[in-house]
């Protein structure tokens, strides 16, 4: 999975635990603590797509972490991330 797919999905997770939260406020019971926790591991499903493929594809090493504009450039080695190693090695 590259990054650009990695930070669509892991934002896509936090929109739906966001989702699953706000309905465990209409429910009342034992399926609310369920909800609960099945938004904490949606949550830590993200977090954890972030952290294992949130990466630079030139020099692999991890993208800053957040809810910021996408990043154009690798902070690490300057790298173009709209562009892939082999689309720089055919130009």
């Amino acid at each position: 999975m590259n990054y650009k797919k990695a930070g669509e999905l892991s934002s896509w997770l936090f929109v739906l635990a966001a989702v699953i939260i706000g309905g465990t406020f209409f429910i009342k019971g034992w399926t609310q603590s369920i909800l609960f926790f099945v938004a904490i591991g949606v949550i830590i499903a993200a977090i954890v797509v972030r952290i294992v493929f949130w990466r630079c594809p030139h020099c692999k090493k991890r993208l800053k972490l957040g809810f910021r504009q996408e990043p154009t450039k690798c902070p690490n080695c300057g790298g173009d991330l709209l562009k892939t190693k082999n689309e720089e090695m055919e130009e």
